[in-house]
């Protein structure tokens, strides 16, 4: 009997559910009076949405810094509504966004008892990490001849991006064990990978997690104070020596696992497992040679305190491969925050290192008329950016 139950929620959730879906669906398609097709997108007013904030996560501030956080986010959404106050065929959705950050902070962790380690952050420098965000969405024929997709709420677009003190959008996630986490600090602070500088663009150096410059697609770049930068290059022999150290711990680890009962030497017998392991043993002498080789010709060559570029993965064991290369043959600096960049006796609101990025939909258009990148990407005042520093 008690399936039966649970059964009839599920047919209500199920229904609600539908009925939700098919309210948007409603809103989403609109009919029209005449055919849809591209003269007649192009002669059909676009709209601009009021600007959202996040519910959740929102920062924990004064009704006075929340004021101060909105007139900064309301200047950069004017400064774009003026450049495109009538789109055309395009919705445009302004999203604000603020949420407590700590700067350039140290990592604690500490072993649980199930042997995993728990991080927790401290000394970092309190700041509000806040961000506006604006998509256009473009408008198309709908499912039907006398129907009309509208944008809002579309999956891809042309988005542009201002993000105030935080550096993640310039960062590539790493995915590290636990132990590489522990290893992989400097002073405690986490070591990043900075996406690479691929060019300039109106003087600032252009950043891309995929090494290619290409600024009819995307630009992100970073505003920073005059005469000093927010993050701080790992050198190589900070590197090399973390390197070494985590592989020593990974194929500790993987030889380790032959002998656990639950893991894949249970499946071999003892030849085959005696090869794997000699396998392991070897591939772990040629990488740590190779690492050791190069911490000695790095030495050499007087390059120890030169920014760790590095060709592939943190801590590669593809010996085949260089360890260090430079950006503009696609090698990504590791760095850390700088914990001296931020000034600690400005409030926590005030920006003090600011990210633009603006990144291109180009198929989401029926027409290229209709796509607000170029506007955008000649005549934002880049300026009344960059005068927002420290102010």
């Amino acid at each position: 009997m008690p399936h039966h139950s649970n059964d009839k929620k599920q047919i209500i959730l199920f229904l609600l559910l539908f009925q939700c879906l098919f309210a948007w669906s409603q809103s989403y398609f609109v009919k029209t009076t005449t055919p849809c097709n591209t003269e007649f997108l192009l002669k059909t007013p676009g709209r601009w949405f009021k600007a959202t904030e996040n519910d959740y996560g929102r920062a924990k501030v004064t009704s006075q810094q929340h004021q101060e956080l909105l007139k900064r986010l309301n200047t950069i959404h004017q400064w774009i509504y003026d450049l495109y106050p009538s789109p055309t065929a395009v919705d445009a959705q302004p999203f604000y966004f603020t949420n407590d950050k700590y700067f350039a902070s140290q990592l604690k962790l500490e072993k649980l008892q199930n042997g995993k380690l728990r991080g927790t952050e401290f000394n970092g420098t309190p700041v509000i990490f806040y961000s506006y965000t604006v998509k256009f969405c473009g408008y198309h024929c709908g499912r039907e001849a006398n129907e009309l997709m509208l944008g809002h709420g579309c999956e891809s677009s042309t988005n542009f991006i201002v993000t105030i003190n935080s550096l993640d959008p310039i960062f590539i996630q790493l995915w590290l064990d636990d132990y590489y986490k522990e290893i992989m600090r400097v002073d405690g602070r986490p070591i990043k990978m900075l996406s690479p500088i691929v060019g300039k663009w109106k003087g600032y150096d252009v950043y891309n997690s995929n090494g290619i410059y290409n600024p009819n697609e995307k630009i992100v770049f970073l505003l920073h104070r005059e005469g000093m930068l927010p993050y701080i290059p790992v050198t190589r022999k900070q590197y090399l020596d973390r390197s070494i150290e985590c592989l020593q711990k990974f194929f500790e680890n993987n030889l380790k696992g032959y002998d656990n009962a639950e893991g894949l030497g249970v499946l071999m017998d003892k030849k085959e497992k005696e090869e794997q392991i000699k396998k392991q043993q070897k591939l772990r002498d040629d990488v740590l040679k190779y690492y050791r080789d190069e911490l000695d010709a790095t030495t050499k060559q007087g390059l120890l305190d030169a920014p760790a570029i590095i060709f592939g993965d943190i801590t590669s064991t593809f010996t085949s491969y260089p360890i260090f290369t430079t950006e503009t043959a696609g090698g990504k600096m590791l760095v850390t925050e700088n914990p001296a960049y931020f000034i600690k006796d400005l409030p926590k609101y005030i920006p003090q290192l600011i990210i633009y990025e603006i990144d291109d939909c180009k198929v989401c258009y029926v027409d290229p008329s209709l796509n607000p990148y170029k506007l955008i990407d000649d005549n934002f005042p880049i300026e009344k950016l960059q005068a927002m520093i420290d102010k």
